[in-house]
């Protein structure tokens, strides 16, 4: 099988892929070594991805302040101009977020993230006076490198 891959430099098309995309896998460092990976929802903001984490036994064993890294893959429809005599197989879009994991302690931060989940997952706003109680502490990936990959398989 031959592949051709093309990176993605368009960090707007990129950005406008993960506020679009409603989850993905986040693999992080455990303290005794190893890592634990998981498919999770998420919120991106100000170039970082934000997850609740509710798992106390998963909580107790993060390495925090560990590189950590989220992907988002989709299977996207192969177009015309991609096409040659050999008919492709596949598409893939993918992105990787890769930075320290670390546990949000801002209120002001932690209030923006409630909001945007709910306004991403529910389509509804919160009132401003509102309390928010959410499910798990908040954690994100301080981005440090984002990478887009467009992939086809013949």
């Amino acid at each position: 099988m031959n592949r051709k891959i093309k990176t993605i430099r368009d960090l707007p098309l990129v950005e406008k892929e993960l506020n679009s995309t409603t989850a993905g896998v986040i693999s992080i460092s455990l303290q005794k070594g190893g890592f634990a990976q998981f498919a999770t929802n998420f919120i991106y903001q100000n170039k970082n991805i934000f997850i609740y984490l509710n798992n106390e036994e998963l909580l107790r064993t993060i390495k925090l302040d560990s590189l950590a890294k989220f992907t988002i893959l989709k299977d996207k429809n192969v177009t015309k101009e991609l096409i040659d005599e050999q008919g492709p197989l596949y598409r893939l879009f993918s992105i990787v977020v890769t930075g320290l994991f670390r546990e949000a302690e801002e209120k002001k931060t932690i209030n923006e993230i409630d909001q945007s989940f709910i306004e991403k997952y529910s389509g509804k706003l919160l009132l401003p006076d509102k309390d928010l109680h959410s499910n798990g502490k908040l954690y994100f990936i301080d981005s440090e490198e984002l990478l887009a990959f467009d992939e086809i398989g013949y």
